[in-house]
């Protein structure tokens, strides 16, 4: 009991500069590893060839790759997908640099010698989709718009509800889980869908829910305990917040954990941003949104006298 009762009387404001130098060294990390690896952007972003495919016996994924670089593609990217061209069956998706008529005809003749193509309702089941460049950077674009778009959002609804200084907080946060997001997929090697893009709105709206109920408790907070330093009164209000936080946090991983573990490939793209972003999220929440409040708070001449006068009683 103990254990637990430091955990909730914890002073988390008082050492916000830890929280802040520790999310600076992971978010740092991240960066490095995207400007030297840069995003393994998925098949919806790239320019080339999209080729759909299942087969009567369906090979093993590396056999595939094999098959293909044989034919002259060793480049080619490979996925297993769930639905081959509309019909339901599951298959691969193949995407190799653009193809020519007669290329596609030599590959297709190739993997039917090698893994006889499945023949769905009278009719083969092979998909060919050309992808141009401008497509891949116009799914990149509209991506950055949304979540631009959402921040904006963001950034208004807390103005309005609150007021901009819990904004600035809200923000931050926002900010802080998408870099931990595209800084742990740099560093994994993991690709970059339009599953991830989903994920990741679904992410910022979850920490936007989670901030907002820790910063509700604190404006509630701030005429009630309005003689005491605004860090103490924070710290009031996360210890008044943490079981609801951290138990929706909880509950909010059961299931995508399941999805990771138990899911198909399509859905562990998902489950994977999603289960980054959930746990940066509960932690930007108390440890980001309200420290960076707290500093902007604490310049106020109110309790900038506050904090002056419990200072001087603890000298």
């Amino acid at each position: 009991m103990s254990f637990f009762r430091r955990i909730y009387q914890f002073d988390y404001m008082g050492h916000k500069l830890w929280w802040f130098a520790l999310s600076g060294i992971i978010i740092a990390v991240g960066l490095v590893s995207l400007a030297v690896n840069g995003l393994q952007f998925g098949l919806e972003f790239q320019e080339g060839t999209r080729i759909t495919v299942a087969f009567e016996t369906p090979p093993a994924l590396a056999d595939l790759r094999a098959a293909v670089a044989e034919a002259g593609y060793p480049n080619a990217q490979i996925q297993q997908t769930a639905n081959v061209s509309g019909s339901g069956v599951e298959g691969f998706q193949l995407q190799t640099p653009m193809l020519s008529a007669e290329q596609q005809t030599e590959l297709r003749a190739t993997l039917d010698e090698q893994f006889p193509i499945e023949n769905s309702a009278g009719k083969l089941v092979w998909g060919v989709e050309t992808v141009s460049a401008s497509f891949g950077k116009q799914v990149a674009s509209s991506s950055l718009k949304a979540v631009g778009i959402a921040l904006l959002l963001i950034l208004a609804y807390v103005t309005f509800r609150f007021q901009w200084k819990y904004a600035v907080g809200a923000i931050a946060a926002e900010v802080h889980d998408l870099l931990i997001v595209i800084g742990i997929y740099s560093l994994t090697g993991r690709e970059v869908t339009t599953a991830t893009i989903a994920a990741v709105l679904t992410i910022m709206g979850y920490s936007l829910y989670d901030t907002v109920i820790i910063f509700d408790r604190i404006r509630e907070n701030e005429p009630k305990l309005g003689r005491m330093p605004y860090a103490d009164m924070v710290n009031e209000s996360l210890w008044e917040t943490l079981t609801r936080s951290l138990n929706t946090s909880f509950m909010s991983l059961l299931p995508v954990v399941c999805l990771f573990f138990f899911g198909g490939e399509t859905l562990k793209d998902f489950a994977f941003a999603l289960l980054v972003g959930i746990i940066s999220g509960a932690y930007s929440t108390i440890f980001i949104a309200s420290p960076v409040l707290t500093v902007l708070k604490e310049r106020e001449p109110r309790y900038k006298k506050l904090k002056a006068a419990a200072r001087a009683e603890q000298a």
